[in-house]
C-alpha cells in the first residue's frame, strides 16, 4: 500500500472545508428557530456566520455564534405583546 501524502496546502484546504461543514451543520439550529420563529433573516445571517467562521476558526467561532444567535432568536420571539385595546377602554 502506498502512503498518503498531503501538502500543506492541500491539509489547510481539507481542514477548512471540513470544519466549514462542521459550521453549516451548526449554522442549522439557529436558522431553523429563525424560521419557526418568523426571524428568517436573522436565521440566514447566522448559519452564514457560523459557516464560514467554521471556515476560518474552526469550532471556536461556529459554537459561540450558534449559541448567541439562538439565544437571540429566542429572545426576540418572547419579547411582551402590547394590546393596544387594553390601553384604549382606559
Amino acid at each position: 500500500m502506498d502512503p498518503v501524502s498531503l501538502t500543506t496546502r492541500e491539509a489547510i484546504l481539507y481542514s477548512a472545508l471540513i470544519n466549514m461543514a462542521v459550521g453549516f451543520v451548526l449554522g442549522l439550529i439557529p436558522f431553523f428557530f429563525g424560521y419557526f420563529n418568523k426571524e428568517k433573516k436573522l436565521g440566514t445571517v447566522a448559519i452564514l456566520i457560523s459557516t464560514l467562521g467554521g471556515a476560518a476558526l474552526g469550532i471556536f467561532i461556529s459554537i459561540p455564534a450558534t449559541v448567541i444567535f439562538t439565544w437571540i432568536i429566542v429572545r426576540r420571539s418572547r419579547a411582551p405583546i402590547i394590546d393596544k385595546s387594553d390601553s384604549a377602554a382606559s
